[in-house]
C-alpha cells in the first residue's frame, strides 16, 4: 500500500474518517449511503490521503466526469468506462459508430421487415451487451416474451439473427451495420483488460447502478491485485432498464471492509423528511438525517430566483420545459449538453412529417422511412418508446418547431454560471445538486395503483427519491410527490391503515 498522508482542505465526519484511513485493499461504502451523505467527498478524501497512488475514478456518465475533475486531486484520472474503452477499442470503429442502433439498421442487417421480430432482436442484443457473458445465448432473449408458444418457437431464430447482427457490428470492414458505444465497451470488456499497469486503485462510484459488464471489469481488477473502493445507494438505482445490477452485493465483495454513511449534508430536515416519506413506502426503516442548511419545501419556486434547476422524467419533458422557458429569453444550461437531447433528429422528423425531404439533414431517416406515416407505423408495431415520444413532440409543436429549436440553440449556454435555468432528466442529474430545484410534471406514475409492476414501481420511486434529493435550499415538488406525502400523512395520523403496499405480483425486496 502506498504511503498515506492526511487528506487536506476538508473536514470529515466520524463515519468518513475510518474509510479514508483504511489500509484494506477492497472497501465498500454501502447500503446506508443515502443521497448527499458525502460518498464522493469520502472518495476525494481517500485520494488526497494517497498522493503517490495512481487512482482511477470510474464515472458512470460524462456529466459526472466533468464535475469529478473539479473535485479530485491530480493523482486521480476521472474517466467513464466508455472513455477507457474508446481509447483501447472504439477508435477502430469510429467510421461506423452510432448513438443507438436503429430498428431499421437491424432490419437491414437481418433482412426482415417483421418489426416485432426486429424489436426482439434489439432487446436480445441489448441484454447481451449489458451482461458479462461471452456469447449470445437463449437466456438473453427477453423473458417476458417467452410466455406464449409462438414466441417460444421464434426464440431460437431470433437468437441466431442476433448473433449474425453482432458479427456484422464487430466487422470493421462492414460499413453498412453501425456499432453503438455499448458495442465497443462490450468488446473491450471481453478482452479482460488489465488496468493495474496504469493504476494502483480504482474507485467505483454509484455501484448500485452499473451493469454486469462494468461489475465484471471491477472484479477483474481486484483479481489483478488492484485496490478497489466501491460505493453506492440501492435507493438510487435508476438504470435497471439498461441491465444494471447492484454490484454492492457481488460475491467478490463478500470479504470487503464495509463502511456506512447515513447523514446528509446537502439539505436540511424538511427535504430529508420528504425523502423519508418516499423511502417509507419502499420499506426502508432507517432514517435519512438532513444535517445541511434548512431546505424549504414548496409547490412552486419563488419567481425572483437568479437560477433554478428543472428536473424531468423524460427527454421530451426537458425539451417541453425548455420551450416553455425560452420565450421569456432564459439562458439555459442543458446537463450533458444540448446536443444530447436529439433536437436535430426531431427537426428531421418534423420535416418528414411536413413532406419536406430537402430540409432533412440526417439523410439516413429518408433511407429508413419513405414517409412519416411509415415512421408512425413502425413506432406503433415495434412499441419503441423513443419513436413514440418523438412523434408526440413533433405533432405538438407542428406549426413552428424549427423556429423554436433555433431559439433554444441561441439561448443555450455551456457555462452553468451564465444560466438562469438548468435543465436535466433525473437520470443525468444523479450525483449533482442545486440551490433551487423544481420537479416537472412529466412523471406519469400513480404510486398507489395496485396494478403497478413491482420492479417498475421501485424504479419510479427511486427516480422520485433521486429528484427530491438534488435541492439544497428550495425544493418544489410535483403532484406525484404530493400524492405520496398526503398518503404518508394520512397513514401516520390514522386516517388510513399503514399496511404494506399490495401489487398484483410479489413486490421486490426493498433496496
Amino acid at each position: 500500500m502506498q504511503r498515506m498522508r492526511e487528506a487536506r482542505h476538508m473536514q470529515f465526519t466520524h463515519e468518513q474518517e475510518p474509510a479514508i484511513r483504511s489500509l484494506a485493499r477492497i472497501i465498500k461504502l454501502v447500503a446506508f449511503a443515502f443521497a448527499g451523505t458525502g460518498k464522493t467527498t469520502t472518495l476525494v478524501g481517500y485520494a488526497q490521503a494517497r498522493p503517490e497512488a495512481r487512482i482511477l475514478y470510474l464515472c458512470y456518465n460524462k456529466s459526472v466526469e466533468v464535475a469529478a475533475k473539479q473535485k479530485f486531486p491530480l493523482n486521480v484520472t476521472c474517466k467513464t468506462s466508455h472513455g477507457l474503452a474508446y481509447g483501447a477499442v472504439g477508435t477502430k470503429y469510429k467510421h461506423k459508430l452510432c448513438g443507438n442502433l436503429r430498428l431499421t439498421d437491424i432490419a437491414r442487417a437481418i433482412n426482415s421487415q417483421n418489426w416485432e421480430m426486429v424489436r426482439s432482436v434489439q432487446d436480445t442484443l441489448n441484454n447481451y451487451l449489458a451482461s458479462a457473458d461471452e456469447k449470445i445465448r437463449l437466456f438473453h432473449f427477453p423473458a417476458e416474451k417467452l410466455q406464449n408458444e409462438r414466441m417460444r418457437r421464434a426464440a431460437d431464430s431470433i437468437v441466431e439473427a442476433t448473433r449474425r447482427l453482432w458479427a456484422q457490428m464487430c466487422d470493421v470492414n462492414n460499413h453498412a451495420t453501425p456499432i453503438p458505444h455499448d458495442g465497443y465497451l462490450k468488446l473491450w470488456a471481453l478482452s479482460k483488460p488489465d488496468l493495474s499497469t496504469r493504476f494502483d486503485i480504482v474507485l467505483g462510484d454509484e455501484a448500485q447502478d452499473i451493469n454486469p459488464v462494468i461489475a465484471g471489469l471491477l472484479a477483474q481488477q481486484a483479481a489483478y491485485g488492484m485496490g478497489v473502493v466501491v460505493c453506492g445507494d440501492g435507493h438510487q438505482m435508476l438504470y435497471r432498464f439498461r441491465g444494471a445490477v447492484d454490484a454492492l452485493n457481488a460475491p467478490w465483495l463478500a470479504d470487503a471492509e464495509v463502511h456506512y454513511l447515513t447523514q446528509s449534508f446537502r439539505f436540511g430536515p424538511a427535504a430529508a423528511h420528504v425523502a423519508n416519506m418516499i423511502l417509507h413506502f419502499k420499506g426502508e426503516r432507517r432514517q435519512l438525517a438532513g444535517l445541511g442548511q434548512p431546505t424549504r419545501i414548496a409547490k412552486a419556486l419563488p419567481t425572483d430566483l437568479e437560477h433554478q434547476a428543472i428536473l424531468c422524467r423524460t427527454v421530451v419533458g426537458v425539451i417541453e420545459a425548455a420551450l416553455a422557458k425560452v420565450e421569456a429569453g432564459a439562458k439555459i444550461f442543458w446537463v450533458g449538453g444540448i446536443e444530447g437531447y436529439n433536437l436535430q433528429d426531431l427537426e428531421d422528423l418534423h420535416a418528414l412529417s411536413k413532406g419536406k425531404p430537402d430540409k432533412i439533414k440526417g439523410k439516413k431517416l429518408l433511407q429508413d422511412y419513405p414517409d412519416y406515416d411509415h415512421y408512425k407505423d413502425v413506432a406503433f408495431e415495434s412499441q419503441d418508446s423513443e419513436m413514440t415520444r418523438s412523434t408526440k413532440i413533433v405533432e405538438q409543436y407542428s406549426q413552428n418547431l424549427p423556429e423554436l429549436f433555433a431559439k433554444l440553440r441561441r439561448n443555450a449556454v455551456t457555462d452553468e454560471l451564465e444560466a438562469s435555468i438548468t435543465l436535466s432528466t433525473v437520470h443525468r442529474a444523479k450525483g449533482l445538486e442545486w440551490d433551487a430545484v423544481q420537479l416537472a410534471e412529466d412523471f406519469a406514475f400513480e404510486p398507489f395503483d395496485p396494478d403497478n409492476d413491482p420492479e417498475a414501481w421501485v424504479d419510479e420511486m427511486n427516480l422520485l427519491y433521486v429528484a427530491c434529493t438534488r435541492a439544497m435550499q428550495v425544493l418544489a415538488v410535483n403532484s406525484t410527490v404530493l400524492v405520496i406525502m398526503q398518503e404518508f400523512v394520512d397513514r401516520r395520523d390514522g386516517r388510513k391503515p399503514d399496511a404494506p403496499l399490495a401489487f398484483q405480483k410479489k413486490a421486490p425486496a426493498a433496496a
